[in-house]
């Protein structure tokens, strides 16, 4: 999700919103309540195991209830209803959209399953979450403010004690040096560069101090008996893990925020290109639509060039083309139709198939109709020409005569007034004539490789758009029609055009980029609170390195999310480890068929396996880029609130299970002996 000349590229899909939630709770009641389970079976099976003879001290830290051998019984009994299912093969969801192996495989939003299997899937763990967490609820009742308060100062003073965040400092030398490590760079891209480095310098310090602040804390503890005097006092033991958890929490905050107000002085401060700042110094709030290419050949998807990064999708240029890019919008949003006009940003990509001459831009036409106004594909006998439509229950040859009354408005105004501009007498004509007809046309867009573009639409066509209701479109599967699409087709002979469904948006309005600053850096607060809750979970059974390491390694594994999902889907190059392995002991290449023999089977079958428990990881990984909002930020894209709040649930959600975890380990373990 790396934004790349200007434009925010979303290869992995668009970030989770609000409609996201249920699915979400789902998929978090399946994955969090089946570790839930294991979990509980395995502390069902300890406490049954211990001797009769053990203090009471010994059993009372090892509680068994009535509830939770009821929620047990009752989750293993849906966890066979599940099983079964699987053998009689019904119940699935549907499955999901194949994706040929190498391709961008988008994450897909999580939606709520009906079906039967995923419904007890969802009922066997919140049974299991319901058992394992009573022990867990009735302490937190017992949890006190004043004592939490004390505790988290503590763990506030020792942090400031170990003068680790003197590393802070580390980035004023940054800046002081910018001249040096930014020689290199192009003036259009200094600001987001700028940017990015400091948003990865104050992701690096924060998250080092955490790390090594957070491991250690515990273990040292117990190491110099300095714990003694607090567990032996009547405090809870959860109380000593959510106290260091918000202590280190509360003085790593504050050192993110001052890294972030110096961070935006000096940047503020800089002298960057004037291209670069109006480009990028901004906070972007578009509008997004739906890409679908067309043409007058029946299932066309757009080009491919053959390159390695299969992310955009070409058009042919010539006059008589008729390939074109379309973005449909579905929704028109009330602040925009008060405009007088409407900006259109894009970037496309140029992929020259003829020199042609240097430092000239690719001619474009712009097409922006209302769903009064469907166009349709030319006819074989017909030019590359898109024509004007009939509407759904509208008798044959209504387009034409639609298409004939706006030519006649068009020839009763004066000369030149369809070129008119924002601001120009004319402006307010071309507005009504497309707020009557519903169309709009810019010829002659100039258009460089990777360059941003930005023209001026009339404010009219959405007002127009906003009207009536546009019904369906026709077929087996009736989906709603657009209110406003956007047609782009390239007028040059010997270039493709190139473009992906974030390189055309309406722009609906501009946030201060100083507060996109900041709201970018909640990204990485929350991976600041992923990391001290790691961290603190971990050392409450092992030592500070092996903590250390093992939420290290958690926590990087993170940034390899699309790997993992590749390897837990078995969408891979080459197939799985079993098949890759195959293959090298017989010298074949990853892309040969690998055969269907009974051993290409039984391989086959194992790398099924293989895939399962890699979902199982899988879901015990932060997925880290999902807080990742530099790109947004360094681009000039607004970020969107919604996207905090679903990060901060996912946050909750993440941490959720570790802390019942470092619950029992901390209420199992003797420290105080």
């Amino acid at each position: 999700m790396t934004g790349l000349f200007g434009i925010l590229q979303l290869d992995r899909g668009d970030p989770f919103g609000y409609s996201a939630i249920v699915g979400l709770v789902q998929a978090w009641l399946q994955d969090a309540g089946g570790f839930a389970a294991v979990g509980l079976v395995v502390y069902l099976l300890y406490a049954r195991s211990m001797p009769t003879d053990k203090s009471q001290s010994e059993r009372l830290r090892v509680p068994v209830s009535t509830w939770m051998l009821a929620m047990t019984v009752l989750s293993l009994i849906s966890y066979g209803g599940v099983l079964a299912l699987l053998i009689l093969n019904r119940g699935a969801p549907p499955p999901p959209p194949e994706v040929a192996l190498g391709a961008i495989n988008k994450i897909q939003p999580p939606v709520w399953q009906s079906q039967l299997r995923p419904l007890l899937l969802t009922i066997a763990g919140a049974f299991a979450l319901l058992g394992i967490c009573e022990p867990f609820v009735k302490d937190l009742f017992k949890v006190r403010g004043r004592r939490l308060f004390a505790l988290a100062k503590l763990g506030f003073k020792e942090a400031v004690r170990s003068k680790l965040l003197w590393l802070g400092l580390l980035i004023l030398p940054m800046f002081m040096f910018r001249n040096v490590w930014m020689a290199g760079v192009r003036p259009a891209d200094e600001f987001r560069t700028l940017i990015s480095i400091s948003a990865l310098v104050i992701t690096v310090l924060v998250l080092f101090t955490a790390l090594i602040l957070s491991s250690f804390s515990i273990p040292n503890d117990i190491k110099n008996l300095t714990i003694h005097t607090v567990v032996t006092k009547p405090v809870e033991r959860f109380e000593v893990v959510l106290g260091r958890f918000l202590g280190y929490l509360g003085l790593t905050t504050i050192a993110l925020s001052a890294m972030t107000a110096v961070s935006l002085v000096l940047i503020n401060s800089s002298t960057i290109d004037a291209k670069a700042e109006k480009e990028t110094a901004t906070a972007r709030v578009p509008l997004r639509g739906k890409i679908e290419f067309a043409s007058r050949k029946a299932g066309f998807e757009g080009t491919n060039v053959g390159r390695e990064f299969d992310y955009r999708k070409y058009i042919a240029g010539h006059p008589n083309s008729s390939e074109r890019a379309v973005w449909h919008f579905h929704t028109v949003p009330s602040s925009m139709k008060s405009m007088e006009s409407v900006p259109v940003e894009f970037t496309f990509d140029v992929f020259k198939l003829t020199k042609g001459v240097e430092n000239k831009p690719v001619d474009v036409t712009l097409r922006i109709v209302t769903h009064q106004a469907p166009q349709a594909p030319p006819r074989p006998d017909q030019r590359g020409e898109w024509q004007w439509g009939d509407l759904p229950n509208e008798q044959r040859g209504a387009g034409e005569d639609r298409k004939r009354a706006y030519e006649a408005d068009v020839a009763a105004l004066p000369r030149g007034t369809t070129n008119a501009r924002p601001g120009t007498p004319g402006w307010a004509s071309v507005n009504q004539l497309a707020e009557k007809h519903g169309y709009y046309e810019l010829r002659g867009v100039g258009v460089f490789d990777y360059a941003v573009g930005r023209v001026e639409i009339p404010a009219g066509l959405l007002r127009k758009a906003a009207e009536g209701d546009p019904g369906t479109e026709p077929g087996k599967e009736a989906k709603p029609r657009p209110r406003l699409s956007v047609y782009v087709k390239c007028e040059d002979g010997g270039q493709l055009l190139g473009m992906a469904e974030p390189d055309l948006y309406l722009l609906e309005t501009n946030q201060p980029f100083s507060v996109n600053f900041v709201k970018g850096m909640v990204g990485v607060w929350c991976r600041l609170c992923i990391v001290i809750g790691l961290a603190i979970a971990c050392s409450t059974y092992l030592s500070g390195v092996l903590s250390l390491l093992l939420t290290a390694m958690v926590f990087l594994l993170g940034y390899t999310s699309d790997h993992m999902n590749d390897l837990a889907k078995n969408q891979n190059v080459g197939g799985g480890p079993f098949q890759a392995v195959s293959q090298i002991m017989r010298t074949e290449s990853p892309t040969t068929p690998f055969g269907e023999s009974s051993g290409a089977k039984v391989v086959l079958l194992a790398d099924k396996g293989w895939a399962w428990v890699v979902r199982r990881i899988q879901n015990v990984i932060p997925d880290v880029e999902s807080f990742t909002w530099t790109h947004f930020v360094s681009e000039g894209f607004n970020v969107n609130i919604e996207y905090l709040v679903i990060n901060l649930l996912m946050v909750f959600g993440y941490l959720l299970p570790w802390a019942v975890l470092a619950y029992y380990l901390m209420k199992s373990r003797e420290v105080a002996a």
